[in-house]
């Protein structure tokens, strides 16, 4: 039990017990991140002005399947633009 098997368990609980909070809060960072670049990307659909539309025609293939975690994430159970649906 001695072995350094044993230590290097030990060293990784501890280095969880030292981490485990930054990690939830970096992941709770990216979530927060990544829903404000979504809304960005879908205002004018929602009939905001966007600033950015331009550039992010490139994108929006690769985004219309995070558009339904989002609006879920967001509270609403089906998508909250009429002409514009995932579910």
């Amino acid at each position: 039990m001695d072995g350094p098997e044993f230590w290097r368990n030990v060293a990784d609980v501890f280095e969880g017990m030292a981490l485990s909070g930054h990690r939830r809060q970096l992941r709770a960072e990216a979530l927060e991140l990544e829903d404000l670049f979504l809304l960005m990307c879908f205002m004018d659909l929602m009939g905001l002005p966007n600033p950015g539309a331009l550039y992010l025609l490139d994108v929006y293939p690769y985004l219309v399947e995070e558009f339904h975690l989002w609006h879920r994430r967001m509270g609403f159970d089906r998508s909250p633009i009429a002409s514009f649906s995932c579910c």
